[in-house]
């Protein structure tokens, strides 16, 4: 059941990033993402970041790139391109969905379902396939799977988490045969 779910997430999400590109488009999709990139480059770059100065330097860069794509975006609106727009924002939105999935959703959703129920391997094959894809074309993005997901501590806290709950099953089973007179 708990890969069912996943599987059922993973379309969900990535739908939902395909409608959102869609209903974006490219330039503005690009020009916000675009814009947070090189705010925090710019602001992580500056040499002076005393006080408010990294905040005003990201901030100041985010305007700018913002301006710029409402600019082109008016243009590419005068030009009548909205549904090439439309229709490569979609594939951009995709591409950042299962960007998403690859790197956050899958390796999450596996710790979770193995430290709750102690399955080891909720591998499906819409999972595998996505995984596989990722690493095959994207390899420099599985360095951005955080750390803690990566961590073999997990496993330690996921079969001690699996353990006390199979502990606390079998009490209440014995405590239940006690009450009804069974000696155990």
């Amino acid at each position: 059941m708990p890969a069912n779910a996943i599987n059922i997430i993973i379309v969900l999400l990535l739908l939902f990033f395909l409608y959102v590109g869609y209903r974006t488009g490219l330039i503005k999709s690009l020009f916000a993402v675009s814009a947070g990139f090189f705010a925090l480059v710019l602001a992580e770059n500056y040499p002076h970041q005393e006080g408010i100065n990294y905040y005003f330097v990201f901030i100041a860069t985010v305007v700018i790139i913002v301006i710029l794509g409402m600019i082109i975006l008016k243009i590419i609106k005068f030009l009548y391109l909205s549904l090439v727009d439309k229709t490569a924002g979609a594939c951009l939105g995709l591409f950042l969905g299962f960007l998403l999935v690859s790197n956050f959703v899958i390796p999450t959703a596996d710790k979770i379902v193995n430290i709750f129920t102690g399955i080891k391997n909720t591998e499906t094959e819409i999972t595998a396939k996505i995984s596989k894809l990722s690493s095959e074309n994207f390899p420099a993005f599985g360095s951005y799977v955080p750390n803690v997901l990566k961590d073999k501590r997990l496993d330690d806290v996921s079969k001690l988490i699996s353990d006390s709950v199979r502990n606390l099953k079998n009490f209440n089973k014995i405590r239940g045969l006690k009450e009804r007179g069974v000696e155990v």
